[in-house]
Formats: C-alpha cells, structure tokens, sequence
C-alpha cells in the first residue's frame, strides 16, 4: 500500500487498521478476510476487494474506482 499512496498521492489517502487490535470497528465494516481493501468516499464505502492482491490488480481496482 506505501506504492499507492506514494503513486496517488493528492487521489488517494491510505490508512491501515490492525484487526486484531481493533474488533469493533474490524465488525463494523464486516471485514472477512484478511488483508480487506475499502475505499471510501465522502465517508462511505465506495468498493472492496478482500485477499491478497498483486500491484497490477492493485493498479486496475483504483484506476476503476477513483
């Protein structure tokens, strides 16, 4: 994720939240696997993609949802 923030930087703000260390919100957002992805927008959730996902897929899904 340092690659994207650093490749869309001023489109794009990356946060990372430790799931274990934090249930509650883990439950809110009904995270089921490890590692999730959710962009959000104006604060709500815009897309998701849960797994592991390799730079290029990486690249498609923001370029699609940005």
């Amino acid at each position: 994720m340092d690659w994207a923030a650093e490749t869309y930087a001023g489109k794009l703000t990356v946060g990372k939240l430790e799931v274990d260390g934090n249930p509650q919100t883990r439950d809110a957002y009904q995270v089921q696997g490890i590692p999730t992805l959710i962009l959000f927008r104006d604060g709500k959730e815009l897309a998701r993609h849960e797994g592991a996902i390799a730079q290029p897929q990486l690249q498609s899904f923001l370029d699609a949802n940005l």
